[in-house]
């Protein structure tokens, strides 16, 4: 597995995204240079992979690390960035990134999200169109279709990603969707109209049907299977929340728990300090490299915590088993702001995040590098919420306990009490925060997509509607004519 994951880290990404000739490793297994091919990449299914695994190289957010190592940007902006921006994390220099949602710490970082998943949706977009125009003879057995819908469940998640940070996705009717680009881009398309938030979705829920119908039923858990695609799926269904999405959601996560390889692992806390993706709950996760560290020095950077939970957060997990092993409690020098803008520093015990780094040890090992995209848990947790939202409260709430037993909760008179709609959803949005915080910006969908009612009392920042996407880049505008300064999300400037 190591020596596949490896196969990612192949330097060759530029031979599927630009004309330029590119000299490639044969030790990494990667494309052939450009000019051997003519602009044709795939010549056969070797190829075929290894343009595929350029996929999975964009959307880890692979990088040269500050120590010259390549490693993956994707525990700060799937992890630590959108738990700031739902109100539950905070850097150790104080109010510095998303708190406030104000429109110029939005706008720092909309580039680096829209640049990074728009290279995910180029590199499907170019595996599509090149596998898709290839000979039927280089592949055995059903493997072409198997890499386009992999592929198309990439280019779906890239999309899903742009709609939630980008997009007005909790509007369908909202002129403000995606910059829908289905076709490798080129000098000579690169000027693309902004799409609706419907048309964004109908084209996320189409590549996640191809995918579903047409991607390996198994896969290593570090690839796109056609279970991680009826998962994301009903993620985005629970997101567009339409007539019908809910039940459709909660099928499609019966079928996951009742016939997919996943199971629920006994002990939370293993899936984070002991196994990575070894868990037999990971649907889809991300592991590019060998001693990275780049997870580890995200919340830990040589003995001092970068992130801290909120007082909110903290809140949830009161009577919480789960609490002495989520953070760790640690006197720890913070930067705080004054009004004029000088700092101040000043020491006080703080409870450091350590989901992802085992609090007994407290030093980096390979496991903490693992990235989960997606666990049998938050598949639970949405067929919970679908129930509760459909009026099925008795059944939402064994789904729940279910999940909250695997964390050493034995206590379940919240969720007996909750005999409402509301009050269920209520107390599936406090384990979704629990259970599903600082993995892959879940967070953030659930502070949009739960009724205001709940989410409000939890962070009343998001009130703000308008500040809770980021602007579009403005070299988007520069470069992409079709767009007008209309185009921009509201609150922000085009240029």
């Amino acid at each position: 597995m190591k020596e596949t994951i490896k196969n990612i880290l192949a330097g060759s990404l530029a031979v599927v995204l630009c004309s330029t000739a590119v000299s490639c490793s044969d030790e990494l297994n990667a494309l052939p240079s450009q000019s051997k091919v003519d602009g044709n990449l795939v010549v056969d299914q070797k190829s075929a992979i290894a343009a595929l695994n350029g996929i999975y190289y964009t959307y880890a957010m692979c990088k040269t690390d500050y120590y010259g190592v390549k490693s993956t940007g994707c525990s700060e902006f799937y992890e630590t960035l959108p738990a700031d921006l739902a109100g539950m994390a905070i850097y150790y220099q104080g109010a510095y990134m998303f708190e406030n949602h104000d429109a110029a710490s939005l706008e720092r970082y909309g580039s680096y999200y829209w640049n990074s998943f728009y290279s995910t949706v180029n590199a499907s977009n170019a595996v599509i169109e090149q596998v898709g125009n290839a000979s039927d003879s280089y592949f055995q057995g059903n493997r072409k279709k198997e890499i386009l819908g992999e592929a198309c469940c990439m280019r779906a998640l890239a999309y899903y990603n742009i709609l939630r940070y980008m997009c007005y996705s909790w509007d369908i009717s909202s002129p403000y969707g995606a910059v829908l680009r289905l076709e490798k881009s080129t000098a000579s398309n690169l000027n693309v109209k902004r799409s609706s938030v419907k048309d964004t979705y109908d084209q996320i829920i189409s590549d996640l049907d191809f995918a579903i119908a047409n991607a390996p039923a198994i896969n290593d858990n570090h690839y796109a299977s056609q279970w991680f695609a009826k998962g994301l799926k009903a993620r985005v269904l629970m997101m567009r929340g339409q007539s019908g999405d809910f039940n459709e959601a909660a099928n499609l996560c019966t079928d996951i728990i009742t016939n997919s390889p996943y199971q629920l692992e006994d002990n939370y806390e293993d899936i984070f300090h002991q196994k990575g993706l070894l868990s037999k709950e990971v649907i889809f996760g991300i592991m590019p490299k060998e001693n990275q560290c780049d997870v580890y020095e995200a919340y830990y950077y040589r003995g001092s915590a970068q992130y801290f939970p909120t007082e909110n957060m903290l809140a949830l997990y009161e009577g919480d088993p789960r609490k002495d092993r989520m953070f760790s409690g640690k006197e720890t020098q913070m930067i705080g702001y004054n009004p004029d803008g000088t700092y101040y520093i000043y020491t006080a015990i703080m409870y450091a995040i350590c989901k992802h780094l085992n609090p007994d040890i407290m030093a980096f090992n390979d496991i903490e590098e693992t990235q989960y995209q997606m666990r049998l848990s938050e598949i639970y947790l949405i067929k919970a919420e679908a129930l509760a939202r459909t009026g099925k409260i008795a059944e939402a709430g064994q789904l729940l306990k279910t999940i909250l037993s695997k964390s050493g909760i034995q206590n379940y008179d919240a969720v007996d009490s909750a005999t409402t709609s509301e009050a269920m959803l209520e107390q599936i949005f406090r384990e979704d925060v629990r259970n599903l915080s600082y993995e892959c910006g879940l967070e953030h969908d659930i502070m949009l997509r739960f009724p205001e009612s709940i989410t409000l009392k939890f962070n009343p920042v998001y009130k703000e509607r308008q500040y809770n996407v980021f602007a579009i880049p403005k070299d988007e505008f520069k470069y992409n004519s079709a767009l007008t300064d209309s185009d921009q999300n509201p609150g922000y400037s085009a240029n």
